[in-house]
C-alpha cells in the first residue's frame, strides 16, 4: 500500500516523471489518479500491473515505466 502519508511527495515525483518524458498531459492525469487509487487502495503490484499494461499500449517509454514502478516501491509501506 501507499503510505498516505506522503502522497504529495508520491504526486509531486510522478509528475516530474511524466513531464521528463514528455508525456500528454491528459494520459499523465489520468495515470496518476490510477496509480494513486490502485496504490492506495488495492496494493503496489497492482499500481505496477497497470503501469505496465498503459506501457504496452503506448502511453509512455519502457524507461518511464521503470522509474514510476521504483517510484512506487519507495514510498510504499510495509506491514
Amino acid at each position: 500500500m501507499l503510505n498516505l502519508h506522503r502522497i504529495p511527495l508520491f504526486r509531486y515525483g510522478i509528475k516530474e516523471i511524466m513531464s521528463n518524458y514528455e508525456i500528454d498531459k491528459s494520459i499523465a492525469s489520468t495515470v496518476i489518479a490510477s496509480v494513486v487509487a490502485k496504490g492506495s487502495r488495492i496494493s503496489i503490484e497492482s499500481a505496477k500491473t497497470y503501469v505496465r499494461g498503459q506501457e504496452k499500449i503506448g502511453s509512455y517509454s519502457k524507461e518511464a515505466s521503470d522509474e514510476i514502478c521504483d517510484l512506487l516501491d519507495r514510498f510504499s509501506r510495509h506491514r
